[in-house]
C-alpha cells in the first residue's frame, strides 16, 4: 500500500519508489474474517517518503503496525519508470 502509493505519486516526474526500511510489529493473529488496512504518510520529501500502516481485524482491533520507509530515486536517462498505457 505504502509503496504503490509513493510509485504512483513520485512517477508522475518520472521517478521511482524502492523500499529502504520495513519494521513490522504482530500483536494479534487474524484468523478469520477481513484485513484492514490503513496507511498514514509521516514524510514526504525530495529522496526519502515515511508511512505508517494499522491492520486491523474486523472488530476494529489493532492487530499490526508497520513503519516503512521508502527511498524515491530521480528519473532514469532517457525512460519513464512507469509502463506504457
Amino acid at each position: 500500500m505504502a509503496s504503490l502509493a509513493t510509485a504512483l505519486a513520485v512517477g508522475e516526474q518520472g521517478a521511482s519508489a524502492v523500499g529502504l526500511s520495513n519494521s513490522t510489529s504482530f500483536l494479534r493473529p487474524i484468523l478469520e474474517g477481513t484485513v484492514h488496512a490503513s496507511a498514514t504518510r509521516l514524510h514526504s520529501g525530495r529522496t526519502t517518503w515515511v508511512w505508517d500502516v494499522r491492520f486491523s481485524d474486523d472488530q476494529d482491533r489493532l492487530c499490526a503496525l508497520t513503519r516503512m520507509t521508502i527511498a524515491v530515486r530521480p528519473p532514469r536517462e532517457g525512460g519513464s519508470v512507469l509502463p506504457a498505457q
